[in-house]
């Protein structure tokens, strides 16, 4: 492990709050049995990337590829029931990005003439590669910080709709081939623009990530939910698409302000809420800048409460007998609370 004796180092693991027992079964056993390590922890990752801010309450939203998950955390307590989901997530975006390239992106095949001038081609299937949809998404990819009403996103026409609106600029896009050709790739100013818009469109039957926020909040008692929506906190690799935080942050006031029927139905409890949305760490707010990568908070948080040995239960090689502590139904071990207060005050994160 990391060119170190694993036997004298103890482990913790930021694992997903969902993560099956299985899974943690076979972990566990790998290090027991092949590494010989002493201890591991199992510790979740929303709370480790909180604690990197210096907060020990706030509403996590961590926008990994496969889903989206937020966990309300009260005083270093995961609220497990509390926990809200959703498939859309980067994934979700790289889909539409692929859908988006194969029916209106264009493929200028290696040629001496100027791009302007060289065909224009249909992109094929094969070029399309997750590794190269990947590539375009974090670099080429953002948010628009403009929504589009709902009346348009009800129109066949919702392309014509990004297309007029778009304020992005065309982009060629250089690629290399399998046999070492390179060519380019057209982007439509729009489609890097209005991809990441499938991250917000929610409906009755499945939860855009803004729906999934005020379904958490919803579960939550009244007096919990003020405190929490003050403290939201974004963390995975797809929270990091520029301007994400922002629209974020306008398509849940649109939602509180100017609600859908079924919308004012669900989260009536919440509309007031409105002037409490506040997000941690936000770099795109006037004078702020980021402390922390978003994609590696839980590990940053992992090593920071290593460092001040403080974890959840151990479990001890000695001891372990082939099952694993599920910590979402046992409760997180606050013993060293108040050093961790002192620690954090004392270095300025309080």
């Amino acid at each position: 492990l990391l060119l170190t004796d694993p036997k004298s180092r103890k482990v913790i693991i930021c694992e997903s709050p969902l993560a099956p027992v299985i899974m943690k079964q076979m972990i566990a056993r790998l290090l027991f049995d092949y590494f010989q390590v002493p201890s591991i922890s199992f510790v979740p990752t929303h709370l480790m990337a909180l604690l990197t801010t210096g907060l020990t309450t706030g509403l996590v939203i961590d926008i990994g590829n496969l889903e989206t998950s937020v966990l309300p955390i009260y005083v270093s307590r995961p609220l497990i029931p509390y926990i809200s989901t959703t498939p859309l997530a980067g994934k979700s975006v790289t889909k539409r990005l692929k859908e988006l390239l194969s029916e209106y992106g264009r493929f200028i095949p290696p040629s001496s003439l100027h791009l302007s001038l060289a065909p224009h081609n249909s992109i094929p299937d094969h070029i399309l590669t997750p590794e190269l949809l990947e590539d375009i998404k974090s670099r080429v990819i953002f948010c628009s910080p403009m929504m589009i009403g709902q009346q348009h996103q009800q129109q066949e026409s919702i392309v014509e709709t990004y297309k007029n609106l778009s304020s992005a600029t065309d982009l060629y896009y250089p690629i290399t081939l399998k046999d070492g050709t390179r060519a380019t790739l057209l982007i439509p100013g729009w489609i890097r623009e209005r991809t990441v818009e499938v991250l917000f469109e929610g409906d009755e039957d499945e939860s855009s990530i803004a729906q999934c926020i005020l379904d958490a909040l919803l579960k939550l008692q009244p007096d919990l939910r003020k405190p929490l929506i003050s403290s939201m906190l974004f963390i995975g690799g797809t929270s990091l698409l520029p301007g994400l935080q922002s629209r974020m942050k306008q398509e849940l006031l649109r939602i509180m302000r100017d609600p859908l029927d079924y919308e004012k139905r669900k989260y009536g409890p919440l509309l007031r809420l409105h002037k409490s949305i506040k997000f941690i760490d936000n770099p795109e707010e006037k004078g702020a800048g980021r402390i922390f990568m978003n994609n590696v908070r839980g590990w940053i948080g992992g090593s920071l409460v290593g460092s001040l040995k403080i974890s959840g239960e151990e479990m001890a090689k000695e001891k372990f007998s082939g099952s694993v502590n599920d910590w979402s139904i046992g409760n997180w071990d606050t013993s060293n609370q108040d050093a961790l207060d002192r620690e954090l005050v004392s270095t300025g994160a309080k």
